[in-house]
């Protein structure tokens, strides 16, 4: 949200996948698909590039800072990075999309009086599922079916496509260990 939304601190996504869903490895990736313009100003998302050649780095757990427990990144090695790749705010007209891995160190800043809207997904390879379900399913889905692609005149023609949620997010999704256990 425009003005009040969260800011989370630098981190890399898969601290969290590691330590709380137990996501063996790091090989994942993100999606970004931009619904409205993305500029700086507005932008949700900003990466230091380079830092995705080191790993998975050390994190710390952030149960208090806002309002959604994070795995971050201590100050000192952000500078340290930001100091030798700087900063870049991914940006570009509605539909642009951004891919990238979880291991980039990034923050998200929702204070601007500018609203974007983006939608975000988190893949990765079957066989590296999650293990744990601490988080609700619609942050950390339970449903490790392969995608399957769509034929490539999909948006040409009428393509049946199962909609699991079509009716919003089911009650039970809402939920994290207490479905799980």
């Amino acid at each position: 949200m425009a003005f009040d939304g969260d800011v989370w601190q630098w981190h890399q996504d898969y601290g969290t996948w590691k330590n709380d869903d137990l996501m063996p490895e790091a090989r994942a990736m993100n999606v970004a698909i931009f619904l409205d313009e993305v500029k700086e100003f507005n932008g949700p998302l900003m990466l230091i590039p380079g830092s995705h050649k080191l790993g998975v780095i050390e994190a710390d757990h952030d149960i208090s800072t806002t309002s959604y427990p994070l795995w971050t990144i201590n100050h000192d090695t952000i500078r340290k990075l930001v100091e030798r790749g700087g900063i870049v705010a991914p940006k570009g007209p509605p539909g642009s999309m951004i891919l990238f891995i979880p291991a980039w160190c990034t923050p998200r800043l929702r204070t601007s009086p500018l609203e974007p809207v983006s939608v975000y997904l988190s893949l990765c390879a079957v066989s590296n599922h999650i293990r744990r379900f601490k988080r609700p399913g619609y942050i950390a889905h339970r449903d490790f079916t392969p995608l399957k692609c769509l034929p490539d005149d999909c948006l040409l023609a009428h393509c049946d496509v199962p909609l699991p949620w079509r009716d919003g997010t089911p009650p039970e999704e809402l939920q994290g260990e207490l479905r799980a256990a």
